[in-house]
């Protein structure tokens, strides 16, 4: 079967965002036929080399973060288009999914209103993805064999594990905090939550810089002007400045790694809610 569409003239700028995610984790199903679910990062790059657009558009990742999810509160578009798994990753949603009840919005793109070439997907979606439902009985740890394997190609087993105890959520030590303090420190699952639910989005640094995010695992990519930042922060990073949280400047947290758009993140107020 055919997985990649063969265009003389692929750019279309009047294709909707939301369809061009939807046809860019088509594909990557398609493609990947052993794949149970994508990584947001994976369908941005698919989006990008397909080219259906003639450049990247800012907002890819806040439709495959926020506007085309179907089990996450709607903010602007209601699209059903994708379902978040516990792991953060993504597939297509299927009738009969989890889904928020103020989602009414579409679930594929309408045929007239994708370029010809991709309109295949739409059959393939309806002959052969639609009625899979197998997936939604597995077991979500025994769906994630195979996930990683390209990372013993490069990386031992003992690095790999050290790496990943790096990450871990841990307990921020400091034998400078008093103990009130530590008593009310924010709840830095209750913030990991509300992380995942706006990644996509906008955000600005104390400079007025723009910024997107985008959850991986134990882990956040930052995102200025399209383009990802070579450093992906770990999740023990953020924790840790959680708990120094509410944070009067950027300088308190310059010891953490990518402090200002770590700053311009916890102290907006989606994130920080009433915590701090």
């Amino acid at each position: 079967m055919e997985t990649t569409a063969t265009v003389t003239a692929r750019t279309d700028a009047t294709v909707r965002v939301a369809d061009e995610v939807w046809v860019a984790l088509a594909l990557l199903h398609c493609e990947n036929p052993s794949r149970t679910s994508f990584a947001a990062g994976e369908i941005r790059q698919r989006v990008e080399k397909e080219g259906i657009a003639p450049e990247l558009r800012p907002g890819v990742a806040t439709h495959i973060g926020q506007h085309c999810v179907a089990n996450t509160p709607p903010k602007s578009g209601t699209y059903r288009m994708l379902l978040r798994l516990p792991d953060g990753s993504y597939r297509l949603y299927r009738p009969g999914d989890e889904c928020h009840p103020q989602r009414k919005g579409k679930t594929t793109p309408h045929r007239s209103e994708l370029p010809e070439p991709y309109r295949y997907l739409l059959d393939w979606y309806e002959r052969e993805y639609r009625s899979n439902s197998g997936d939604r009985l597995i077991d979500p740890v025994l769906a994630m064999a195979g996930v990683g394997k390209d990372l013993w190609m490069e990386e031992g087993g003992d690095a790999f594990i050290n790496r990943l105890r790096d990450e871990w959520v841990g307990e921020e030590t400091s034998a400078t905090q008093p103990d009130d303090k530590a008593k009310t420190a924010p709840d830095p699952d209750r913030a990991w939550v509300r992380i995942i639910d706006h990644q996509g989005e906008s955000f600005e640094t104390v400079r007025g810089l723009p910024l997107t995010y985008e959850v991986e695992g134990a882990g956040i990519w930052f995102f200025r002007d399209g383009k990802r930042i070579n450093r992906k922060l770990g999740r023990r990073q953020v924790n840790m400045a959680i708990k120094r949280c509410p944070l009067e400047n950027t300088v308190v947290i310059k010891d953490l790694f990518d402090y200002a758009y770590l700053f311009a993140v916890l102290m907006d107020k989606r994130i920080r809610q009433n915590d701090w």
